[in-house]
């Protein structure tokens, strides 16, 4: 009997013991569903204030925006405004969407921060017209965008960009080389003597046209950083950042001078290629990328009598591919042409050029002098027209 007893109350004490962690659980369940919901709501009171003071704006609505203009993100294809209130409105834009500014139409990166303007949203005509900015055309202050001692950048006074990410050799202090082989489209090799081709069309051009193209070229070595990348698949090292940074914010302010000054230009993003080492490779995503010429000139733009690719031809240089419908294979246009060309910036086309027209001095030499010859032709035939804008205060 005593030991059923003693079995008894061991038992009992069994039971309170489950009683109390069951009551304790349940109270931790409360906690944290308390927990829960004060994070819920702390998110949603943040999200409620920044409403309040930053609007987000589809292109869809019969609006109009009047303030300054304080940013515009080429890569998300918007702009952010402020009003007297100092209250910012994000305009976003569809991506197939269009600026018009008067009987222009021109891109999204045509005005500079600090301008005032004024935003009108119409949806009551065809998306691809739906936004009209209002306010005079100015040109960006000359040191808008940061700079690197890694990142050559020659200002022009040209509708014309020269860009040239994997020609570098330099390393970039405090940063080690890439090694994630698992990031999409993961490559450490350069394209050799890129970076004196493409400096040395830049030269070509000014002889050739009496003026100056824009020349930006990376000096680091692309197994530290890859300019042709977005930022979360171009480097490992938070210290490659500002490198990164100032090669497109130096493409961007570059296209945004050019497309106040003209109505059109041209990237050429120059890249070395071994696949056809005899061979010039374009690409243009299918003419995506020089859509803007194209829909004003048809497929001759890209193989036409006037195009590059004709040109080259013309000087006994084998190109691929050929014809509209071809593909254009690995080297159909990366990160720089897709982001920047049409309808993002301006007319862009990549220019991969086989080992055999680079491979040392002599040879890029001629190579250069003929593909200024093209971009020449190009020019006079499609760049020339000019348009009104305003030197800012900082260029006068």
């Amino acid at each position: 009997m005593i030991i059923t007893i003693a079995q008894s109350g061991r038992q009992q004490r069994q039971q309170d013991t489950k009683l109390g962690m069951l009551y304790l659980d349940v109270d931790l369940q409360k906690n944290w569903q308390l927990q829960m919901l004060r994070t819920l709501l702390l998110k949603r009171i943040l999200i409620l204030f920044l409403l309040l003071a930053t609007r987000l704006v589809v292109a869809n609505e019969n609006q109009v925006f009047t303030g300054k203009l304080i940013s515009v993100n080429l890569a998300k294809s918007e702009i952010v405004i402020e009003n007297d209130k100092q209250q910012q409105s994000i305009i976003a834009v569809a991506r197939s969407t269009r600026i018009i500014h008067g009987d222009q139409k021109v891109t999204l990166i045509t005005l500079c921060p600090e301008q005032q303007i004024a935003v009108s949203i119409d949806s009551s005509i065809p998306a691809v017209d739906k936004i009209r900015i209002l306010g005079d055309r100015k040109l960006p202050p000359k040191l808008l965008y940061p700079t690197s001692e890694l990142v050559t950048v020659i200002r022009g006074d040209l509708p014309i960009i020269i860009s040239a990410p994997h020609g570098g050799r330099e390393a970039i202090p405090g940063v080690p080389k890439r090694n994630n082989e698992s990031t999409p489209k993961f490559a450490i090799k350069s394209d050799t003597n890129t970076y004196q081709l493409a400096s040395t069309i830049t030269e070509q051009l000014e002889k050739k046209l009496n003026g100056k193209p824009w020349l930006i070229a990376a000096k680091f070595h692309r197994s530290y950083l890859d300019a042709n990348r977005s930022l979360e698949n171009a480097l490992e090292h938070d210290k490659a950042k500002a490198v990164y940074t100032a090669y497109h914010q130096a493409l961007q302010h570059a296209i945004l001078e050019i497309t106040c000054q003209y109505k059109t230009g041209l990237l050429i993003d120059v890249h070395g290629q071994s696949r056809l080492p005899d061979v010039v490779w374009r690409g243009t995503r299918r003419g995506t990328t020089l859509g803007g010429l194209v829909d004003d000139f048809g497929w001759d733009v890209v193989e036409g009598k006037d195009s590059l690719m004709h040109t080259f031809n013309l000087l006994d240089y084998a190109t691929h591919p050929q014809g509209m419908d071809a593909s254009e294979g690995p080297f159909g246009g990366g990160f720089i042409t897709a982001t920047y060309g049409y309808p993002y910036g301006l007319n862009a086309i990549q220019l991969e050029f086989g080992y055999s027209f680079r491979a040392n001095k002599e040879i890029y030499l001629k190579t250069a002098i003929d593909t200024a010859e093209a971009i020449k032709r190009f020019h006079q035939r499609y760049l020339t027209k000019k348009l009104d804008c305003e030197p800012d205060a900082i260029n006068r």
